[in-house]
């Protein structure tokens, strides 16, 4: 099974990409399941659960003080401005799962940064070892040797910001006994591989469009 737990939707602020053309395009590429987090909000991922035949996770990329923090499995959204540890505790206090997107990407100052990081790693349940649009070679890679030295299963994600990111970055699972609850699909990871693909860097310029966009909507 194929698996991007990292899509937006034009629910972000720095994406325009509706919601019919995210889920075509997710049936195009073969996507199994994929968790939409858009940045400080569920609605897109409601939305894209309400119209998709595939498993959607409801997600969030919720904006902490210190940076970025996924959570999976939300109920509710969580509010952004709050301190790592306690970002990860709300995703935990929902039975949600914990997953730090782009830790170490000096180009973006969301990062959460290794301060931050290991302010919420007693929470934290898995990293991204590969995000689509950290365009760094090495800050990928620093995410994946940090996951290593503390037992934390990786992830690749596609961090997609237009429909047409989608389907070049995922994680591969087992797709037997597959169980789409927070613990098993942390099992499915743990026996996972990650699929890393760069896009075109064209595709690096859609955040900044999305936003000029909608500020001159």
């Amino acid at each position: 099974m194929r698996l991007d737990l990292h899509v937006h939707t034009c629910f972000s602020k720095d994406s325009s990409a509706p919601i019919a053309s995210v889920v075509r395009r997710c049936l195009q590429a073969g996507l199994d399941l994929v968790a939409v987090t858009d940045h400080d909000n569920i609605r897109g991922a409601l939305d894209v659960r309400n119209f998709a035949p595939f498993q959607v996770i409801i997600g969030e990329e919720i904006t902490s003080a210190a940076g970025d923090i996924i959570g999976l499995f939300l109920q509710e959204a969580v509010p952004g401005g709050l301190p790592p540890a306690r970002t990860a505790q709300l995703v935990k206090e929902q039975g949600g799962l914990v997953v730090v997107p782009h830790p170490f990407c000096r180009l973006r100052p969301t990062a959460l940064g290794e301060r931050g990081l290991l302010e919420a790693l007693p929470w934290v349940d898995m990293i991204e070892g590969f995000n689509g649009h950290t365009v760094i070679p090495w800050d990928n890679h620093r995410a994946g040797r940090f996951a290593l030295e503390h037992d934390l299963p990786v992830v690749a994600s596609s961090d997609a910001h237009s429909a047409l990111e989608l389907g070049r970055t995922y994680t591969e699972v087992p797709a037997a006994g597959f169980d789409a609850t927070p613990q098993g699909l942390l099992r499915a990871v743990k026996q996972g591989r990650i699929n890393g693909k760069y896009p075109n860097p064209f595709f690096y310029l859609a955040p900044g469009y999305a936003r000029l966009r909608k500020a001159f909507a």
